[in-house]
């Protein structure tokens, strides 16, 4: 076989392996209803670990967002059921794949307006009326706090 071949068979042979961890992780994160959690942190350390089921006991607030209802528990009432009364800051992250993974919001902007939609996939988004539509983070899989106190 030509090196030019070898080469390229071997590339070939190298993005099919990423297509398969790349599809095993997104299957990883974005389970069934019932395998996907969130988790709620002061740095490192686990708060509270939510089920959609456990999010949606927490209560339902509705919101309009661009004409469309979005509706789940409010930020504010997750952080309140996790223990949290008052934080620095909040770093909402998720999956990454369909948007950036990644908003940051301070006290001020953590308003009860900022919900988790629960999605039809069975995973959750982080709307409100002041995030723009391509800040928002889908696939919620962690609620990191800063500065928590209790």
């Amino acid at each position: 076989m030509s090196t030019g071949r070898s080469r390229a068979l071997l590339g070939l042979g190298a993005v099919l392996v990423l297509l398969v961890v790349a599809a095993w992780a997104a299957a990883s994160l974005l389970g069934p209803k019932s395998q996907y959690e969130i988790r709620v942190l002061d740095g490192s350390k686990v708060l509270a670990t939510y089920s959609i089921d456990k999010l949606e006991a927490l209560g339902v607030e509705k919101i309009v967002v661009l004409g469309k209802e979005e509706q789940g528990p409010s930020l504010m009432r997750v952080l309140q059921a996790s223990g949290v009364e008052s934080f620095q800051k909040v770093t909402i992250r998720g999956a990454g794949v369909r948007d950036g993974g990644v908003i940051v919001l301070t006290p001020a902007e953590a308003s009860n307006d900022v919900i988790f939609d629960v999605a039809n996939r069975g995973t959750v988004k982080v709307v409100g009326p002041d995030i723009e539509w391509g800040d928002r983070v889908r696939d919620v899989t962690d609620v990191v706090v800063e500065g928590a106190k209790g």
